[in-house]
């Protein structure tokens, strides 16, 4: 084919389109008419306007925000080296579907934060709204897991040392870092041996448990 010559395909639903420009140009579209259009420019040889096919001159048209989709998902994408095709196309989707979800975000919303910070956000709410066990691997657990909120939790005697003996006390957990309440270095008998954590039998207990901000 010479320049500027297309070749129109279409099975009632899909176009196909082979346009030659300094190389060859293929599109599949099922939006657009099997038409050519101006491009608004002029053509330095003949001095007559250029046209291209109407799916050419949409593609270029957004294209921009494709190139700035991918910027910002490289920046924080969710990939992971496989070698399998499939878990690499999922990864692309997930990322390109938070994008998404970002961008719809703050066109509805007048809160406005970076894309790191939604993504971390999005992430820490999905935990929070299904949550997993997790079998135990030894060692101290976090307390500020979102599966505090969840699953049963049940006071108990904080463990008696040598030196303090069955008066063993530790500092409440909700009373030293409470933004409901003026703080506290407060000392209790008690705490939740699931989340190994001390915490006052009334009302500490209970907001830890069940409060998101206590």
């Amino acid at each position: 084919m010479k320049r500027g010559e297309v070749t129109f395909r279409e099975n009632g639903t899909q176009l196909a389109v082979k346009w030659q420009d300094k190389r060859d140009v293929n599109f599949l579209t099922t939006v657009h008419p099997s038409s050519m259009a101006q491009s608004g420019r002029l053509d330095h040889f003949t001095g007559e306007p250029k046209v291209k096919p109407a799916c050419v001159l949409d593609y270029n048209k957004k294209m921009g925000a494709v190139d700035r989709a991918d910027m910002i998902t490289s920046f924080v994408d969710c990939a992971r080296k496989s070698t399998k095709w499939y878990k690499k196309l999922f990864f692309h989707l997930l990322d390109t579907a938070v994008l998404n979800a970002y961008t719809v975000h703050r066109k509805l919303s007048e809160e406005r934060m970076p894309y790191k910070d939604f993504r971390l956000k999005l992430v820490k709410e999905l935990i929070q709204e299904h949550p997993l066990p997790r079998r135990s691997t030894g060692g101290r657990p976090c307390v500020n897991t979102p599966l505090r909120l969840t699953g049963r939790h049940f006071p108990s005697f904080v463990p008696p040392t040598e030196a303090q003996g069955q008066s063993t006390r530790r500092h409440c957990r909700v009373c030293l870092y409470t933004t409901r309440r003026k703080r506290e270095r407060k000392l209790t008998r008690y705490m939740c041996s699931s989340c190994d954590t001390a915490l006052c039998p009334a009302p500490c207990f209970e907001e830890f448990h069940t409060l998101k901000n206590y």
